[in-house]
């Protein structure tokens, strides 16, 4: 791969912003269902919320997915400043910008019913799911290096929840009805 020039950096930092808008239609555009903690951020109030820069992506066919992803950021960049690279993790593609290296989307193959809300036109995994999957990964010795984060997004639904809950109404809160009752047997006479 050839060294991109000045120029050609500075077009790609200006254009940064367009990449969660040309993932998201994508997204929308094929029905895939995003997951982790950009799902999650949009199912949580704004204070709950967690900065996050990269999209997971679950696809019937990952590897068609992060490609056509791939060939939508470059178009939108009019360059080549995007490839997709096979992740540690079988079965899924990570959409990588070329210039430092970062990545934009991990996309994974869809391998059983994933329950979904949709929000603002997309299609994303519950917070239940969510939960069950912080609970698999505090339970996998394996994953030991993210039971910090895991933790914290687990304390951010759990807060979520607390003030749902809590303003929810019940039936003694209600407002009784401020129109009086009208006796229907009560004759009047004009």
């Amino acid at each position: 791969m050839t060294e991109l020039t000045l120029k050609q950096k500075e077009k790609f930092f200006k254009n940064q912003e367009k990449v969660g808008t040309v993932v998201i239609s994508h997204i929308k555009k094929r029905g895939l269902i995003l997951f982790g903690q950009k799902a999650i951020n949009r199912q949580l109030p704004k204070d709950l919320r967690k900065d996050t820069e990269d999209y997971d992506i679950f696809s019937p066919t990952p590897e068609k997915s992060a490609k056509r992803i791939e060939m939508k950021l470059d178009k939108k960049f009019k360059g080549n400043y995007f490839v997709v690279k096979p992740a540690l993790h079988g079965g899924t593609y990570k959409v990588k910008s070329i210039i430092g290296d970062k990545g934009i989307a991990d996309v994974s193959k869809l391998d059983r019913k994933v329950p979904t809300v949709t929000r603002k036109g997309v299609k994303v995994a519950t917070l239940q799911f969510q939960k069950e999957q912080i609970r698999k990964s505090l339970k996998d010795k394996q994953s030991a290096f993210r039971h910090a984060k895991d933790k914290e997004v687990r304390a951010r639904i759990q807060l979520a929840e607390l003030r749902k809950k809590k303003n929810k109404p019940t039936k003694s809160r209600r407002p009784k009805s401020v129109i009086p009752a009208f006796n229907v047997s009560t004759k009047v006479d004009f």
